[in-house]
């Protein structure tokens, strides 16, 4: 009876639709906001010290977040055993090193000033790093991820990457943009909703769902699933970087159609950014209407 009724209970837990969760395992790095806790599943038993107790401390399987600032917290075992965990609290739910990668690519944009790039590594610093001449919009968003600090996924590992615990900061270095969306989808980090710092993929309707490739820099909340989002974007417009401002509905019925674009009398900052639309692909005499495809979340 015994061993019938341990079976019960172990394929309860396995089956679909259990209430058994899997906890997250204990990550080295967390951004939390202010009150915010989290549970995980430790790496073994212990007690918690924390350099900043009044920013954050561990209880249990539990770390909770208090007010703004940096905490290191030490999971210490009775034989002294630690695992470290760096917290990070802020009011701002955007990570300061995707802060960072969002202000160098403007600083980018600013730069350049929509001048006329090579895609050779000659007189080009995006394909210079990446060390071969290309369609470089993937190349623009991977560099201002490197040069932010972001924790890049080494070339060409796309197809093998896992995922993350904890959210961190995290991307690829590639500039191939079916190459972004594998790696992404391998790490579980595709989304409709949109952030600042997140990569914007687009594709244009009856061509390719993989055409382009930008850096989210703000996002306006609008309600009912509609957004006004800014972007910076390399290898747009005659091979320069651009700042885009579009409406983007998450509750589109259909994905090709989740683009539209702001009346003239709302743009305030035209000496900024591109506001009218359609943004479109020409290819064999053809028009095509673009759309976004996804957004690949460097941070959640």
């Amino acid at each position: 009876m015994k061993r019938f009724t341990a079976l019960i209970l172990l394929l309860c837990l396995l089956l679909p639709g259990s209430s058994a969760v899997a906890e997250e395992a204990l990550p080295e790095q967390l951004a939390l906001s202010p009150g915010e806790s989290k549970s995980f599943a430790l790496p073994f038993e212990g007690y918690w010290e924390s350099d900043a107790p009044e920013i954050a401390e561990g209880e249990g399987n539990i770390i909770t977040a208090h007010e703004a600032g940096y905490a290191i917290l030490a999971l210490v075992s009775p034989d002294g055993k630690e695992w470290l965990v760096e917290v990070e609290v802020s009011d701002d739910p955007v990570p300061p090193i995707i802060r960072d990668a969002i202000n160098i690519a403007i600083a980018e944009w600013e730069e350049v000033g929509e001048k006329r790039l090579p895609q050779d590594p000659k007189g080009n610093k995006y394909t210079k790093w990446w060390k071969y001449a290309c369609g470089w919009c993937g190349a623009f968003v991977s560099y201002c991820l490197d040069q932010a600090g972001v924790p890049l996924e080494p070339t060409d590992t796309y197809r093998k990457v896992k995922p993350h615990d904890g959210g961190i900061p995290y991307s690829l270095r590639e500039a191939a943009v079916p190459k972004l969306y594998t790696g992404f989808e391998n790490m579980e980090r595709l989304t409709k909703i949109p952030q600042p710092g997140y990569l914007i993929i687009f594709g244009a309707k009856g061509y390719y769902a993989y055409v382009h490739v930008g850096m989210v820099t703000d996002v306006i909340d609008l309600g009912n699933g509609m957004y006004q989002v800014y972007t910076v974007e390399g290898n747009i417009g005659g091979s320069t970087v651009k700042r885009f401002c579009f409406l983007y509905n998450a509750n589109a019925e259909k994905l090709e159609q989740n683009m539209s674009y702001l009346p003239e009398s709302e743009w305030l900052e035209p000496d900024t950014y591109y506001y009218e639309g359609p943004r479109q692909t020409k290819s064999d005499g053809k028009k095509y209407n673009w759309y976004v495809t996804t957004f690949c979340q460097t941070w959640y």
